[in-house]
């Protein structure tokens, strides 16, 4: 069965022109128009429209539950003939949903159809039936034409897959998926999907097209099969179980039974088994990933001497993919020592992409030193140059993996590896905030602080810089507006609540972690939450609290934690 609705992509163009160029001969009413000699109605106000679901029961096929049949798409089209011969269809009408479907429509003279469909067809997608009816009708001068009943059936063709219990436990289920095709539009079944595949046909007959990549337990061979089905008709749903087959001599191989119903009938192969056609993977025949002169199994330094005065990458990271047969998938994963560049390339790309099926735009692609891969492409090159500055502002082990796959399922994967400086300077954190921006203060407002020194704490110094809260204020708390928590010892008790000076400290300090509890920390959690609930006590105005951590090779962070009270 041809596409029914490949012309349909192109109707919210079409029906404003062709519409006009029917105003004077179409009218929902039932009314004349200028147009007296040629012209006759159909009828609709008695159209019974139904929907014929997909069902194993086929010898009584039911009505589609759930189905809102009022919200189908309903096009009628005249025929075009040039010297008597049929040439094509053009929209008569403008398309109106079925639900609100006129009681009669005026029309010229001519032969027609009437369409009735769920959706716009899909390539390939799961759980996606489409459902329609087309039926041919004549408008005759001054006669009314009467359509009364049109069944919807299904349009595209429903695949399932399932495994027999003999085979399930000898198949790795991280290993194993069958790919079922139908030309250039494919679905992967897991060994535990269960929901139906539905694709769109290319012809009257088609072939689809199964691909079993599987591994079994405890093995690390990867096994690729193959088969085909033949004369695949839309309207027909097509289960398939994966068995083991046995021979007469005692042998065993993974084979298939394919059952097929369609409407009405059942579909009988004068075959029902199929044996899969196994793949002997060739080395030599897998995908390829490289980057010329360099060895993808070291790291690459990326040095400042890479970059000239402008901070612009001078040199080149390109890897070369190369197949024999066409790439089927592209898939590239970022992993890093360092968050920020991790959150900064999500952000923009995610956590992984597969260049061949990917909704990004080329100029966000492009930017990142991607490119889409289409059907049948054999090569391609990924640029991670594009990306040099990126990796430079955030030092750290990044670390990209490449997994290339093809369409008979040979699969090469590598791993590249950027070291832009291992970024060993302290962190500061504002657990929940960004301690970038000034926040506004709500009462319950907590302030909960990180620090991270992968080379152990030294000092850390804190200075208090506010609009109110002054230096007799502070002293009269016991603080200062500047303080060390490892060396100044004099404010050890206000800050932490024991007793470092004697009988004279507070039992009840700030909760900050000072002396030995920070120095030689190389992870250290510090919460000003209760400094908080003193200023707010202030009134109006913005306080800040600057920090520096140093550690124990000098290498120094300083942030600010910035507030403003209302």
């Amino acid at each position: 069965m041809k596409s029914l609705f490949r012309l349909m992509s192109v109707f919210a163009l079409s029906a404003l022109t062709l519409a006009s160029c029917h105003k004077d001969n179409v009218d929902y009413t039932g009314g004349q128009t200028e147009e007296q000699d040629n012209i006759g109605y159909l009828a609709l106000g008695g159209l019974k429209a139904s929907v014929m679901v997909d069902t194993e029961n086929v010898s009584t096929p039911t009505r589609a539950e759930g189905v809102d049949i009022n919200a189908f798409n309903v096009v009628i089209e005249r025929a075009i003939y040039e010297n008597e011969v049929l040439s094509g269809y053009e929209v008569a009408v403008d398309p109106f949903v079925y639900g609100e479907r006129p009681e009669s429509i005026a029309l010229e003279g001519g032969a027609y159809r009437i369409t009735i469909y769920s959706a716009e067809m899909k390539g390939a997608d799961w759980d996606y039936p489409v459902y329609s009816a087309t039926k041919e009708f004549t408008i005759e001068r001054l006669k009314t034409t009467t359509i009364n009943d049109i069944v919807c059936k299904l349009s595209n063709i429903k695949v399932t897959v399932a495994y027999s219990a003999d085979i399930l436990d000898q198949l790795d289920n991280e290993y194993t998926t069958m790919t079922i095709a139908v030309g250039g539009n494919s679905l992967s079944y897991s060994m535990d999907e269960t929901r139906g595949g539905y694709f769109e046909p290319e012809a009257e007959t088609n072939t689809l097209k199964l691909t079993l990549n599987c591994r079994y337990v405890g093995q690390t061979k990867d096994i690729v099969m193959t088969n085909t089905i033949d004369g695949v008709k839309a309207a027909q749903w097509h289960k398939i179980n994966i068995n083991i087959q046995h021979a007469s001599d005692g042998t065993a191989t993974i084979g298939i039974v394919c059952d097929t119903w369609t409407y009405e009938e059942e579909v009988v192969f004068d075959t029902a088994q199929f044996l899969m056609e196994e793949i002997l993977i060739d080395d030599t025949d897998m995908p390829e990933i490289k980057w010329e002169n360099h060895d993808l199994s070291q790291e690459f330094e990326l040095t400042d001497e890479l970059f000239d005065a402008d901070g612009n990458f001078t040199s080149s990271i390109n890897l070369d993919i190369t197949s024999k047969t066409a790439i089927a998938s592209l898939v590239i994963s970022v992993e890093s020592d360092n968050d920020d560049f991790i959150a900064e390339y999500q952000s923009n790309v995610g956590a992984s992409i597969d260049l061949c099926n990917t909704s990004l735009t080329d100029y966000k692609l492009t930017s990142y030193g991607y490119s889409k891969v289409g059907s049948g492409v054999t090569s391609t090159q990924i640029k991670f140059g594009k990306q040099a500055q990126l990796m430079k502002a955030f030092e750290g082990l990044h670390v990209y993996t490449i997994v290339v796959t093809d369409v008979n399922g040979r699969k090469s994967e590598t791993q590249l590896k950027v070291n832009s400086g291992q970024n060993v300077a302290p962190k500061i954190i504002w657990e929940g905030y960004n301690i970038d921006q000034r926040q506004t203060y709500f009462p319950g407002m907590t302030c909960d602080l990180l620090v991270k020194a992968p080379l152990a704490i030294s000092d850390f110094k804190v200075k208090i810089i506010s609009e109110t809260l002054n230096a007799d204020q502070l002293q009269g708390v016991g603080l200062a507006a500047e303080f060390s928590l490892v060396n100044d010892t004099q404010f050890f008790g206000a800050l932490s609540g024991y007793p470092y000076r004697g009988d004279d400290a507070s039992d009840e300090g700030l909760g900050f972690p000072v002396g030995d509890e920070v120095r030689g920390a190389t992870e250290l959690k510090l919460s000003i939450t209760n400094f908080l609930s003193v200023l707010s006590m202030l009134g109006a105005g913005e306080h800040d609290f600057e920090m520096t951590v140093t550690d124990t090779e000098g290498n120094a962070t300083t942030k600010t934690v910035m507030f403003k009270f209302e």
